[in-house]
């Protein structure tokens, strides 16, 4: 069967389009969701209904929106299933029970998200606060629940040894990623909201009031957030240090110090640092002063988080699930053999086993050779009936169509490449 192809675009610019849209939503939906709950509990405090009519504003937004979003997510799995078939069984069988956890959880989301909307005057406000309460929970436990998924194609930590479902949930990056993930959701929300209620304020009418209460509003709440989100950034980049630079180039530390993520990196970095010096500003100057130089810290906040989602996802390259789900356009493989050329080495290959070669770059986790490995592709034992070493040599340096889309190109230095290519023309 012929693999799919989407024209012009390539499928994973269009696999990664679906995936940003999702992530913008999913974020404004737990930080949205929070947001909604905190403004009906202060003003049920301070008796203003204002805040009142913030949150359910915000609650019939998310209603629709979370409608959306479920959309979003069926059609990612559909097209992993569909165009990166050993990526989505290898991922979906790795992680089978964190995805049926989040499916339960959205389930529970969807509930209180329906039910929160729809009981605004049926129920007290002690009722409906918790309702929210509930909604925001289950919003944040699907999110970091995902996020535990795809940090595995990072870090797998210890799953490598011992192939544990365990293992490959409970990874090295998992409480680091989770809070930082978690705060730019909050952050998330309450620019959006910012931003929004900047704009809308700039009008004159009787709701002008209203809406530069919830500029100040949401203004103060992302304007605090800001301030611990490098916190959470630096914890997360000494967390990739520790846990990655000790595995074999290229992998995430090195991509993010010197490798394909490092762009991105510099660019997030940059954009983050204006957010908090223009938030500085904001608190120095006051709300009434400040609130363009805030304006232009939530903008470059957004612009930040997008540029995240691209320094992770080239920090997992070519580490991504070992590469079982690479970018196939040819300017990506150029760029990737540009930055990460093999390294040359004087070792000899009869210094080197070629086994653990095999081992050691995963082609144990795909293909069997006399007897070992997996079953996801081809069996290798009689490889040397087809295929001349230096034949074998070329294919693994750069898998041709159509295997480069399930295959990525060896990384390892010329001595354990040429190891590897004597251990597969050996038979027993």
């Amino acid at each position: 069967m012929d693999r799919i192809d989407f024209p012009l675009l390539g499928n994973s610019i269009i696999m990664a389009v679906v995936i940003l849209t999702h992530v913008f939503f999913a974020f404004f939906a737990v930080g949205g969701s929070a947001l909604a709950v905190l403004a009906e509990w202060w003003g049920t405090r301070k008796k203003d209904d204002d805040y009142i009519r913030l949150a359910k504003g915000v609650s019939r937004f998310l209603s629709g929106m979370m409608k959306i979003n479920g959309v979003l997510g069926v059609a990612i799995v559909v097209l992993t299933i569909g165009l990166w078939t050993p990526f989505g069984a290898f991922l979906y069988s790795t992680q089978f029970w964190p995805f049926l956890a989040e499916g339960a959880v959205f389930l529970f989301l969807m509930i209180f998200a329906v039910t929160y909307y729809n009981t605004w005057d049926s129920v007290s406000r002690g009722v409906h606060i918790f309702y929210g309460i509930c909604t925001a929970l289950f919003a944040t436990l699907a999110g970091l629940l995902l996020n535990a998924i795809w940090i595995f194609m990072m870090v797998p930590g210890k799953w490598v040894d011992t192939l544990s479902r365990w293992d490959a949930f409970n990874t090295p990056l998992l409480l680091e990623s989770s809070i930082h993930l978690a705060l730019p959701c909050f952050i998330n929300g309450a620019l959006i909201v910012f931003i929004w209620s900047y704009w809308k304020s700039r009008k004159q009418g009787e709701d002008q009031q209203y809406y530069e209460k919830v500029n100040r509003f949401s203004g103060a709440i992302g304007g605090v957030l800001l301030f611990l989100q490098p916190l959470s950034g630096l914890s997360f980049l000494l967390k990739v240090k520790s846990a990655t630079e000790a595995l074999p180039p290229p992998n995430p530390w090195l991509q993010l110090i010197g490798g394909a993520a490092t762009p991105f990196l510099y660019v997030m970095v940059g954009l983050g640092s204006l957010a908090v010096i223009c938030t500085i500003f904001y608190w120095v100057m006051g709300h009434e002063k400040g609130r363009k130089a805030l304006l232009v810290a939530s903008i470059a906040m957004l612009l930040a988080f997008f540029m995240g989602a691209f320094t992770r996802e080239r920090a997992r390259k070519p580490y991504l699930i070992w590469g079982t789900m690479r970018m196939d356009q040819q300017f990506t493989r150029s760029f990737d053999k540009k930055i990460n050329p093999r390294k040359k080495t004087e070792i000899q290959s009869d210094t080197i086993e070629g086994k653990q070669v095999f081992k050691k770059s995963q082609c144990q986790a795909c293909h069997t050779h006399n007897g070992e490995g997996g079953t996801n592709g081809p069996d290798l034992s009689n490889v040397s009936e087809r295929y001349t070493k230096e034949k074998i040599m070329n294919f693994i340096s750069q898998p041709p169509a159509p295997a480069n889309m399930v295959m990525p190109p060896f990384n390892g230095t010329d001595a354990e490449l040429d190891a590897l290519a004597d251990y597969l023309l050996q038979n027993k």
